[in-house]
């Protein structure tokens, strides 16, 4: 019951704080601050003359509020956003603004705006838990609630001073650093027109909600080199075709319900007056599955981040004309993901990735069972692990029993070492998620 009294506090803190920072001036902030200590210090107005700068401070707001109320400038605004971004790069694009009146405007400032969400306890009591922040204390700190807003808001966009705005269409560069992977979703932006004292600033709301969907931060890998055989794949001969690779020809035969139309040997048809399809002996390709661990069971959300951001590197080093490559994890149910040879594009893998959260139902054994059913399709395995219990030391060895080439990516939060680990893989890769670029690089 209080921590949720002291949320509803910290929000409405929090609105004023956001209002008072978007509509009052640097110049309009020293006037307030003024005015306030002149009322604190001319309370008794027979001792002290202080009052009367109080009352000439607040006319000026007051002429301030007044002469801002006053504004006929209407603006069009369009958003040109690329089509992903990346954590931790720069997110660069365009804000064309148009003036639909006849007059010209000069120190006026666009306020873009990402969308935040102040949410309940029950999403505040879940972030810390997933982070290991204490919770169950007896306040909630300010700062570490801001912090979690500024989580969710996922990134800053620094006000943009403009020049003058004139009947030609005006275009502004924009960029920012996302700080988070997910879809972005941009709120209503402000056109801030500051009065003539400059003083106060009233904002003028442009309507354009667009979103952008952000990537998982990639690092630089090299390509896994994994041994692993061919295997047999139904549908071979489709996604062979697909990518330019030639299968042999072994006869022609009836069509049947489902054959491809670019089967059909055309030639045959107009002898026989019936459809005729080629028939093509299935192909080998190499499968490679991509396991993804999102059985958090405790770890920090920076570890999980991590762990995806090391999934999405792995697949973006992936050469989608080689070899077919399955992402496998765990959310509401057992996802499977194929890309590679034709069948789907890698660019789709990096938008799930992007999208991604920790299971919380299930448990690690289902994920197991779902890759041993599919072991015999794959060529080879890379897991990325965030724990090393002996349930997953148990998984890693059934697959290298069956002849399985693994990999083993082991995320950790600095505490294990490799002496620690009693059963290692050929393929093992301890990281501490801390220095991640580095040990990534070395590998």
């Amino acid at each position: 019951m209080w921590q949720g009294c002291v949320l509803s506090l910290y929000r409405r803190v929090y609105r004023f704080n956001t209002w008072m920072r978007r509509h009052f001036t640097f110049t309009g902030h020293l006037v307030i601050t003024f005015m306030v200590v002149a009322a604190v210090f001319g309370v008794n107005t027979r001792q002290s003359t202080t009052y009367q700068l109080f009352v000439f401070l607040f006319v000026l707001l007051i002429f301030s509020f007044l002469n801002s109320a006053f504004n006929r400038l209407k603006v069009t605004l369009n958003r040109r956003l690329p089509r992903y971004g990346m954590v931790g790069e720069p997110l660069r694009y365009s804000v064309m603004l148009t003036n639909l009146t006849p007059q010209t405007y000069d120190r006026l400032a666009l306020c873009e705006q990402l969308s935040e969400t102040l949410s309940g306890l029950a999403q505040l009591k879940d972030f810390y838990q997933q982070d290991k922040q204490p919770w169950l204390k007896r306040r909630v700190s300010f700062r570490q609630w801001l912090r979690y807003l500024a989580y969710r808001r996922g990134g800053v966009i620094a006000e943009t001073a403009l020049p003058e705005l004139t009947q030609t269409p005006l275009q502004v560069k924009i960029s920012f650093t996302p700080t988070r992977r997910g879809t972005l979703i941009f709120a209503d932006s402000f056109l801030a027109k500051p009065d003539l004292l400059g003083l106060f600033r009233r904002l003028i709301v442009l309507k354009a909600p667009q979103s952008c969907l952000v990537l998982p931060k990639h690092y630089p890998i090299k390509p896994l080199t994994l041994p692993g055989q061919r295997k047999y794949q139904a549908g071979g001969v489709a996604q062979a075709n697909s990518v330019g690779n030639t299968s042999e020809f072994m006869s022609l035969r009836d069509y049947q319900r489902g054959d491809p139309l670019n089967s059909i040997h055309w030639k045959s048809f107009a002898k026989h007056g019936k459809p005729i399809v080629r028939e093509y002996q299935d192909e080998y390709f190499v499968r490679r599955v991509l396991l993804l661990d999102t059985f958090a069971d405790g770890a920090a959300l920076e570890q999980f981040e991590a762990a995806v951001s090391v999934a999405a590197s792995i697949a973006a080093s992936e050469r989608q004309h080689e070899a077919l490559l399955d992402l496998m994890f765990v959310g509401l149910q057992i996802y499977c993901f194929t890309a590679g040879r034709g069948v789907d594009q890698l660019a789709h893998l990096q938008e799930i990735l992007a999208a991604v959260q920790t299971a919380e139902q299930g448990s690690f054994a289902q994920l197991q069972q779902a890759v041993l059913a599919r072991a015999g399709l794959c060529s080879s395995l890379v897991c990325v692990l965030m724990h090393w219990d002996q349930a997953r030391q148990d998984f890693i060895r059934q697959l290298t029993a069956q002849g399985l080439p693994v990999a083993v990516f082991l995320l950790h939060d600095g505490s294990l070492t490799r002496q620690q680990c009693a059963y290692k893989p050929e393929h093992f890769y301890l990281l501490d998620y801390h220095h991640l670029s580095e040990q990534l690089a070395a590998l």
